[in-house]
């Protein structure tokens, strides 16, 4: 079982869209954690979840990983795609 959790939830950060030269629409500013309470809303739900989490016996941390606080996984998700960004916080069951 693998479990996932956005991490834009909360957040009110905006982003910005521009067209370029060649008439293509790009996102020019990345609408995700721009500002510190979005990225204090998002370590809070992450830590949440993995204090929920933690009571279950034969759960395993993938992402982030066991030895990792909240706030430095969050520090270092970087999406390679803005528009829809790969922030995922992630546990598997292994017994």
């Amino acid at each position: 079982m693998t479990l996932t959790q956005y991490l834009g939830t909360g957040s009110v950060s905006r982003g910005r869209l521009t067209i370029n030269n060649q008439l293509k629409t790009v996102v020019s500013k990345s609408p995700y954690l721009n500002d510190a309470n979005d990225k204090a809303a998002v370590v809070a739900g992450v830590q949440s979840l993995r204090d929920a989490l933690n009571k279950v016996s034969g759960l395993s941390w993938v992402r982030p990983t066991s030895s990792q606080t909240s706030e430095a996984f969050v520090s270092s998700v970087r999406s390679p795609n803005p528009i829809c960004p790969s922030f995922i916080c992630s546990c598997t069951e292994t017994s």
